[in-house]
């Protein structure tokens, strides 16, 4: 394929992608919409008849009069510069960094958030996991998976993977 033409069918792309998001400002930078919506309204369901939540999570969340869903894969505690921190605890925290700027990629923010699953490589992690996830989300409490595995690069202790609505 012709470079030039290649160029032009990325311009392209990246000019419908910002139309499709309401962006005026240009492909990759703060969606400013032009017909704002209503955040999505979000239910949480604990009914009484389950055994209730051990941590700050819902049960259950329902999503309706949602615009858009927005699914972050799994994130590894890197930076941009593919450096990973030392320790569980500085690993946690940059990995919840990058699902936060996941998230305000897309203009949205941890009240969006309605699914997380966090995968562990340690059930010693579970304790220092829940006090982090509790700083990083204050209040919101979304639907919580928490899965002991082995990730893809032993030299990551966790990966965490999430849905947000809008």
């Amino acid at each position: 394929m012709d470079r030039d033409l290649a160029i032009d069918f990325l311009a392209l792309n990246r000019r419908n992608d910002a139309l499709r998001r309401g962006d005026v400002a240009g492909y990759g930078r703060p969606a400013i919409r032009r017909n704002a919506m209503p955040p999505a309204h979000i239910v949480s369901h604990n009914p009484a008849t389950v055994s209730p939540p051990a941590g700050s999570y819902s049960l259950g969340l329902e999503v309706t009069q949602h615009r858009r869903l927005l699914f972050i894969s799994g994130q590894v505690p890197e930076r941009s510069d593919g450096n990973v921190p030392e320790g569980f605890e500085a690993q946690c925290e940059q990995a919840w960094r990058n699902v936060m700027e996941v998230l305000a990629a897309a203009g949205l923010g941890v009240a969006h958030l309605v699914k997380v699953t966090t995968f562990l490589t340690d059930r010693n992690q579970v304790v220092t996991n829940r006090t982090i996830r509790r700083q990083m989300l204050g209040e919101h409490q979304p639907a919580l998976t928490v899965v002991i595995a082995e990730t893809v690069d032993s030299k990551w202790l966790l990966e965490i993977e999430a849905i947000a609505a809008e």
